[in-house]
């Protein structure tokens, strides 16, 4: 997690990075606490999109995207049931700033990947 906080000031979006409860692991974004929960909207939002991928998708990990039409965009990745990573942009990501969101992503995975090994010995 002190790995994500240090990727997290690198990155030109706003991230909360939480479980699938809306706890909050850690985030970039003025206004929210880690170790608090997430409001009550987008616990609801994570709590939809969970149940589309476990009913729908019959997955471990999915992500959702939207967009308005002014270019604001949302993405909600959820890796192995467990980690919730919220993603808002204003309008495209620099390469530079999408290249290390494309880490974080990828570490938030791995990370999931360990809980569910460690869960399961």
């Amino acid at each position: 997690m002190e790995k994500a906080e240090s990727q997290l000031e690198e990155i030109k979006a706003k991230i909360i990075i939480s479980d699938v409860s809306g706890n909050v692991l850690v985030h970039n974004v003025q206004g929210v606490s880690s170790g608090l929960t997430l409001r009550g909207d987008l616990r609801d939002f994570i709590d939809a999109c969970n149940t589309v991928r476990e009913n729908i998708f019959m997955s471990d990990s999915c992500r959702f995207t939207g967009q308005s039409e002014d270019g604001k965009g949302i993405e909600l990745h959820i890796f192995k049931y467990i980690i919730s990573v919220f993603v808002m942009k204003s309008g495209e990501l620099e390469r530079e700033s999408q290249d290390k969101l494309n880490v974080l992503l990828n570490d938030m995975k791995l990370f999931a990947d360990l809980i569910i090994s460690a869960h399961n010995d």
